[in-house]
């Protein structure tokens, strides 16, 4: 058995994020999650890791902009304060100005021997503007609900496994319903890995609120349309969902050994990995990575 800092049982469990890892790239999973607290023979140096997970893919940067400037607004309002739009939409293009400034060094991409474009900036830029505006447009509708949570680390467990959620914004209608609503920044698209994601964050508040599945409603909010995508889960799909992420937890603890966990190899997923330099699978040109 491998090593660990006793710090890394400390803080290991299940989330929607490891998930994606995990379902993605189990070698990347461990990089990410296991190998900064490896103290004995370690195949990469834990300092060597945490550096490299100081690199934001490009993909990622623009939505956590936007959910950041969002829950700045959204704490606003739940203080009963102004929202203001021209001044997210000025920090937001403050923001972009300043990767665009470096070139998007710190992007992934950009270390793994991508040029980034100036033509990506000016994409982020004007989509970026487009999910601020419409946030702003349907913020009324939700200013009449109950403001309860937003963008809090939350923790529950389920089984062994020990899980934790972060809801962009948890509300109660008038009726005493509790409504969880996740932004979306890209496409829109309601594959299952999204109704996974909501139904993970049901079996939470079923708890955290003592509430039935009946009196808890999701749904996904697509900011570049406006589009919205409604989820409803029965006690037998969420009795699914319980087993799915217990059985899950157990894979990701099985072993913690580094050959345990596999690489999948793709050339657009190791781009975007940050640690495809000290991945030997990495499809990426050795002769473009740096550092």
């Amino acid at each position: 058995m491998a090593d660990l800092d006793p710090f890394f049982f400390k803080i290991n469990t299940w989330s929607f994020t490891k998930h994606r890892v995990w379902t993605r790239c189990p070698r990347q999973y461990y990089y990410e999650y296991i190998a900064p607290y490896v103290r004995s023979g370690p195949v990469v140096s834990p300092e060597k890791i945490r550096w490299l997970k100081n690199f934001t893919s490009k993909y990622v940067v623009q939505g956590q902009l936007i959910h950041d400037l969002i829950d700045q607004q959204i704490q606003l309002a739940c203080d009963n304060k102004p929202m203001n739009y021209f001044e997210a939409e000025s920090v937001f293009a403050k923001k972009v100005a300043s990767y665009r400034a470096i070139g998007g060094e710190t992007f992934t991409e950009s270390h793994n021997g991508e040029k980034i474009p100036d033509s990506f900036f000016t994409y982020i830029l004007a989509n970026g503007r487009t999910c601020l505006a419409t946030f702003f447009a349907k913020w009324p509708e939700y200013a009449k609900r109950e403001c309860l949570r937003h963008e809090q680390f939350d923790h529950f467990t389920i089984g062994e496994a020990g899980v934790t959620v972060k809801v962009d914004f948890a509300a109660k209608m008038p009726d005493g319903t509790i409504v969880l609503s996740d932004w979306k920044t890209g496409k829109d698209d309601d594959e299952y890995e999204s109704e996974f994601q909501m139904a993970a964050y049901v079996l939470w508040a079923k708890e955290f609120y003592n509430k039935s599945a009946d009196e808890i409603a999701t749904e996904l909010v697509f900011l570049k349309t406006g589009a919205t995508k409604p989820f409803a889960f029965f006690e037998d799909q969420l009795r699914e969902v319980r087993e799915q992420i217990a059985r899950e937890f157990a894979a990701m603890n099985a072993s913690y050994e580094y050959g345990d966990f596999p690489a999948r190899p793709a050339q657009r997923e190791c781009l975007s990995c940050k640690f495809a330099e000290v991945c030997p699978e990495a499809e990426l040109k050795r002769d473009r990575i740096t550092g």
